[in-house]
């Protein structure tokens, strides 16, 4: 497994916290940094951006049925 380094500059503060929050987890700084941003973007993951504002804006039946194809056909129609 290949392994990168990012640098990231901590607060006195923020390194406190996150090590009594290692700590008490029993992991090393790096492993609890590296869990927290595995939570972090799981979710990301499982969902496209553009189906997390539907509820923002007033939305079709029919985009709701089939984002997809709904998505491409307004493409498509913009297009030609």
């Amino acid at each position: 497994m290949k392994s990168t380094i990012y640098p990231v500059r901590l607060t006195r503060q923020d390194r406190l916290l996150f090590r009594n929050a290692a700590q008490s987890e029993g992991l090393s700084i790096a492993e609890f940094l590296r869990r927290a941003g595995r939570e972090k973007a799981a979710p990301i993951k499982r969902q496209p951006a553009s189906l997390r504002y539907l509820d923002e804006f007033s939305t079709p039946a029919e985009a709701l049925e089939n984002p997809k194809e709904w998505i491409r056909r307004k493409i498509r129609e913009r297009h030609c």
